[in-house]
């Protein structure tokens, strides 16, 4: 795993080393490491998954922990009205999840508006699952007929209330807003349906993602 130095809001610790696994998009966060991560953490975070693409490796259907070797345990977890899952150590040493998984539990994943669905089957058609990478038809199916998992976008609301937080205290600067956000998805996804090929599917999120961290980028660049 390569390992990524990050800002915290706890004064005890300025920082906390996260495990990454960009082959298989994954996390391993130690204890409470995900839960003390300041907003500029879990940004970096989110663009981190936007630049590292589709899952290369399989996941392995049990996996130790990397601390004290017991198996990890499978979790399903509620973060506010968002379910996702991960696996977590019984002696709390910590837990792996998914990329997908970990922007569920940060609310920053949403289902497609129907109005949003309906110019996705449209223009998009067929799409690469994010948890599982399987073929999803947009226009016979809402979710992964392999694994279950539903379609979705980047919560632009959710990204958007993460960069305000890091517009607090700030006396000037100019915020990205939730529009921004969402066009910058929308249009990246329509531009590569008319340059991909008729045998082709891509990522919904992964393009989404990449999309709008170009934009939080740039945003980044001019504070």
């Amino acid at each position: 795993m390569t390992r990524q130095s990050l800002a915290t809001v706890d004064a005890m610790a300025v920082s906390v080393d996260v495990d990454r696994c960009d082959g298989c998009s994954l996390f391993w966060f130690d204890a409470t490491e995900d839960l003390r991560l300041a907003p500029r953490a879990v940004i970096a975070l989110f663009q981190t998954i936007g630049a590292a693409g589709r899952p290369r490796n399989v996941l392995k259907s049990a996996c130790p922990c990397p601390r004290c070797v017991r198996p990890l345990q499978f979790t399903h977890d509620l973060q506010r009205t968002t379910r996702f899952t991960y696996w977590r150590c019984e002696r709390g040493h910590g837990k792996l999840i998914t990329f997908h998984q970990f922007l569920a539990e940060k609310n920053f994943l949403r289902p497609p508006s129907p109005d949003e669905l309906a110019r996705l089957r449209d223009t998009v058609r067929q799409v690469n699952c994010s948890q599982c990478g399987a073929p999803v038809d947009l226009r016979n199916d809402s979710a992964c007929p392999h694994c279950g998992a539903p379609v979705t976008l980047i919560d632009s609301e959710g990204v958007a209330r993460t960069l305000r937080e890091l517009d607090r205290g700030a006396a000037t600067g100019t915020s990205v807003t939730p529009r921004a956000l969402n066009d910058a998805q929308i249009d990246a996804l329509f531009d590569l349906s008319r340059m991909r090929e008729p045998d082709r599917s891509d990522d919904l999120l992964a393009v989404g993602m990449a999309a709008v961290g170009a934009c939080i980028a740039a945003w980044l660049g001019s504070r």
